[in-house]
């Protein structure tokens, strides 16, 4: 068939389809997993990401191939490790560092459980460990004695153990820097005084935010790796090399290594928070965090910040991060044409729910049953409703595409208008929207469809009846690039009507003083609106599909 081509247009027609054929597809990781770091044992390949107020906090990752990537735990599963009561929106567990070091893998982490004056710079960072990562089986935490973010652990050749953080000077000023002592390993304690050991490569003021450290040896070498610029569009990784695992740092002179905010038309931004690995092969690669805004505008970012992945080549004893090219979705020649986006369905058959749900906080107690009724998904209401700085009755799932539906059926009669059960599309307190079912004032056994949206213009609420007290209703969320439309139908055959759409800034946009560090996710919940609730609420299956990427 090729026949007739010239030699060059040939060659190119090769090229091309070798192109097609190898086109690694970012983000590896869809839907909000943001501060990536990255660990390789033998064959294995491992990502841990944060979590912040959700619960269980920080997701491992597991993949052979660097392309297929499944979710096989995380590691704060247990009240003793993360209790989070009465925790902010987009406080909760930061950035984490995942390591291994003689058979156990560390992962270390903050916890922020305020932003208010009562804690003036940041609580306490710690580690967690195992000897099986495959076990969902970690340590409670060991606590270090600083205070400060982005704690990294390094062993050094001669076997002492580092911490290195992200601090500040004072809580006025706010002027940021990398900072490190020596520890001892099995209390956490320190050995050394803590020492600022680099202040970044932008101007030191507050907003140069030189953060999320990592330290390498290669090749004789030492490199600090970090973040720095805040996260928005000016977010950046660089790179220092020096003696020790202090410095003095030598700047890269290609620095920022990792930076697309020069152009803000290129369709992702915010790109920082790198970290990196040696493959099997004797390569490199690199991980980070970054955006997707959607229609180049910065308000349609509701996926939050994603994991990506690049190669890393060395030249003169530097990293080149994706061959010095902006970070981008698809990078031709590498790895597999693969899209990580996939069709879930919960039909609600297993005794235990699977790793991929969430909670807001860590529940007091347990509120879902998938064994009462078998074949639902049972909630059982509590006083608190979405919204509310506490552990409502609220189950998550992280949106992984920004065109996506969600659908579930409910079976629920209300006992009054405080009683309510449905669906959601949820961000934090300040930013979520339901589509529910709830009761009438006078307790008749009448129903309405609630429709909620809560974001930065404040809430509103509109109300629709439905025909039946008891017929099951099917909910629906379609989500868009721009927009999210909620619907309901009454009965297993009826046609949806959606009575609302919103704009998708209303899940990005937080109020003054507020943070977007997370992403949107899928919800179901059941509320009692302040009051205890006898109304059982039976959700039939769950259904989440992607429709493009």
């Amino acid at each position: 068939m090729f026949r007739n081509l010239g030699l060059r247009t040939l060659l190119l027609l090769l090229v091309f389809l070798r192109g097609v054929a190898t086109a690694l597809i970012n983000p590896i990781l869809p839907g909000w997993n943001p501060d990536p770091t990255i660990l390789r044992v033998g064959s294995d390949y491992f990502i841990a990401t944060s979590t912040f107020e959700y619960f269980p906090g920080h997701p491992i990752y597991h993949s052979k191939d660097l392309v297929n990537w499944k979710l096989i735990g995380h590691a704060l599963n247990r009240p003793s490790q993360l209790s989070m009561l009465g925790t902010p929106s987009d406080a909760g567990v930061w950035a984490p560092g995942l390591r291994f070091h003689r058979g156990w893998y560390y992962l270390t982490s903050t916890t922020r459980y305020v932003y208010t004056a009562e804690l003036r710079l940041f609580p306490r960072s710690f580690y967690v460990k195992t000897q099986n990562i495959f076990s969902n089986n970690w340590s409670d935490p060991v606590y270090f004695d600083a205070l400060g973010y982005d704690a990294d652990l390094f062993w050094d050749t001669n076997g002492d153990v580092y911490n290195t953080w992200s601090g500040i000077n004072n809580a006025v000023d706010k002027i940021y820097g990398i900072w490190q002592n020596k520890i001892e390993l099995e209390t956490g304690n320190s050995l050394t005084a803590a020492q600022l050991i680099f202040k970044g490569t932008l101007p030191n003021n507050s907003s140069a935010r030189p953060e999320g450290p990592h330290i390498y040896f290669i090749n004789g070498t030492y490199y600090l790796l970090i973040a720095e610029g805040g996260t928005g569009n000016e977010h950046r990784a660089t790179i220092q090399r020096g003696p020790s695992p202090s410095g003095p740092w030598e700047n890269n002179p290609a620095n920022p290594v990792l930076f697309n905010g020069a152009d803000l038309s290129l369709p992702v931004q915010a790109t920082g928070h790198a970290d990196m690995v040696q493959g099997t092969d004797g390569r490199w690669w690199g991980t980070a965090l970054a955006v997707r805004p959607q229609g180049g505008n910065f308000d349609h970012q509701q996926l939050g910040r994603e994991t990506f992945l690049y190669p890393i080549l060395w030249k003169d004893g530097w990293p080149v991060f994706n061959n010095g090219d902006p970070l981008s979705t698809h990078l031709p020649g590498v790895l597999a044409d693969i899209s990580p986006l996939s069709a879930y369905t919960n039909q609600f058959n297993s005794h235990t729910l699977d790793q991929t749900f969430y909670f807001v906080r860590t529940p007091y107690k347990t509120f879902h049953s998938l064994t009462a009724q078998p074949g639902f998904l049972r909630l059982l209401a509590n006083a608190y409703a979405p919204g509310d700085r506490d552990s409502a009755a609220l189950l998550l799932r992280k949106q992984t595409s920004y065109s996506e539906e969600f659908e579930t059926q409910l079976f629920f009669r209300p006992q009054s208008n405080l009683t309510e059960a449905g669906a959601g599309i949820y961000y934090g307190d300040t930013m979520h929207n339901e589509i529910g079912i709830v009761g009438d004032t006078e307790g008749s056994g009448a129903r309405w469809v609630v429709v909620r949206t809560v974001g930065a213009a404040g809430m509103k609420t509109q109300s629709f009846s439905l025909k039946t007290p008891d017929e099951p209703v099917r909910l629906k969320i379609v989500a868009k690039p721009t927009s999210y439309a909620l619907g309901y139908a009454e009965g297993a055959a009826a046609e949806f009507n959606f009575p609302v759409t919103i704009d998708s800034s209303a899940l990005t946009i937080p109020p003054p003083g507020g943070f977007f560090f997370k992403g949107a996710a899928f919800s179901v919940y059941s509320t009692g609106n302040g009051k205890p609730s006898l109304a059982l609420a039976d959700f039939a299956y769950w259904r989440q599909t992607p429709t493009t990427s």
